[in-house]
């Protein structure tokens, strides 16, 4: 046991004397996690709108301000439709909104009122920055009605009597609402986290602690243990090390370890700067635990294999980081599994890290309990194991080729 400790020492201290190989283990993943998270969860305006306002109304400064509300546009004001063309043309802007001047009159005189929007020719902004202001305007709209609605029943009889019959004030609301949208859409959510009412896969939720969790597993655990058994061979120090007293198995423990210690140092460290910086809401759980443990060893397993596996310590670094790199876009670190292909998707299911972070997810941003950890700390447990006992079974052959 005095071995494995030692060895393990060894390759902590090793560890942090490695520039390059504290960047990618902490640093790289904090710069991963504040671009996806600016770009997706912040709340910074993502079009910037040139606004032509010819209407001197009460109805367009409040459609305004609404849409102003949302803080995913930013009004920009022109008194020339021509001026405002221009700014988008340049790129500057993502559309121009025209308001003529019967808005407001027509909106209260029970007409209806028409908007202009002109957005940039960019295919992509196009769609977008179109979709946006008309579910705006249904939901500004709908809005209107509801008021307007609220009015009119306050001038209706209890009763009114027609030719079909009597209809009670609210029938008569309720026709006048199948008439103003005869078929409406209702969006609804399969499972809902039970975090916030706000929640999303990339805003600032407790994806993100996951998400720093999972990646030490590919990074720290799979492609850092793969690294310290490699850079033996590089350094000539494995010849040493199995000529020592030590048995195989007190060598691979040691360097587990020392694995096992960096990845704890790693996961600690990323979601400590990960809550601190974005502050999610995170559904703490005891159950986390078993995962991330099981987690850790089937990382440190695998890599252990992919170093044995290859003869060439440069070609095992190489082959484990190519693999760390696709396995991150596969296994939903960044966006759901659901998105890949149905290829993707079924080797996706069969990676380690898919199982912890779906378990994770479930426990930390869905409020789950012990019903999505036992089947993937079963599955993360059986993989250690036998990625484990391949690792031990081939460590004196590989040790011993040049």
């Amino acid at each position: 046991m005095n071995a494995s400790i030692q060895m393990a020492k060894k390759d902590l201290i090793s560890f942090f004397r490695s520039k390059s190989t504290i960047f990618w283990t902490l640093a790289f993943p904090l710069i991963i996690m504040l671009l996806f998270s600016s770009m997706f969860g912040g709340s910074s305006v993502m079009f910037k709108v040139a606004l032509v306002n010819r209407d001197s109304g009460n109805m367009s400064s409040i459609f305004i301000k609404a849409l102003n509300s949302t803080n995913v546009t930013e009004l920009i004001p022109f008194s020339n439709l021509e001026d405002a063309k221009d700014y988008v043309i340049n790129g500057d802007g993502s559309a121009v909104l025209l308001i003529p001047k019967d808005f407001s009159k027509n909106l209260t005189s029970g007409l209806a009122a028409t908007i202009d929007l002109y957005p940039s020719e960019d295919p992509q902004i196009k769609v977008a920055i179109s979709n946006m202001i008309k579910g705006f305007v249904d939901a500004f709209s709908d809005e209107y009605r509801e008021r307007i609605f609220a009015v009119m029943t306050k001038y209706l009889p209890p009763k009114v009597k027609a030719e079909t019959g009597t209809f009670t004030r609210e029938q008569i609301i309720m026709f006048m609402r199948m008439l103003a949208r005869p078929i409406d859409v209702k969006l609804a959510s399969i499972a809902r986290p039970n975090v916030t009412s706000e929640a999303s896969y990339w805003k600032a939720e407790g994806h993100w602690v996951t998400m720093m969790l999972v990646y030490s597993l590919i990074f720290s655990g799979m492609v850092g243990s793969a690294a310290l058994l490699a850079d033996e061979k590089l350094r000539g120090t494995i010849k040493r090390i199995i000529a020592s007293p030590a048995s195989r198995w007190s060598l691979l423990v040691g360097k587990m370890l020392g694995s096992l210690a960096v990845v704890t140092i790693s996961q600690a460290i990323l979601v400590a700067l990960a809550i601190l910086w974005l502050r999610p809401q995170i559904n703490w759980s005891i159950f986390s635990v078993p995962i991330i443990i099981s987690g850790d060893l089937a990382s440190i397993g695998i890599g252990f294999l992919v170093a044995e596996l290859s003869p060439d310590p440069k070609a095992a670094n190489e082959a484990v980081v190519t693999v760390g790199i696709l396995i991150q876009f596969i296994s939903g670190l960044y966006f759901p599994i659901s998105f890949l292909p149905g290829a993707l998707k079924g080797i996706a299911e069969i990676i380690p890290f898919t199982w912890a972070l779906r378990s994770l997810d479930g426990l930390l941003v869905f409020g789950k309990g012990l019903e999505v950890v036992w089947a993937p700390t079963a599955y993360l447990i059986v993989t250690a194991v036998v990625l484990t006992a391949l690792s031990v079974a081939l460590f004196p052959k590989w040790a011993r080729i040049e």
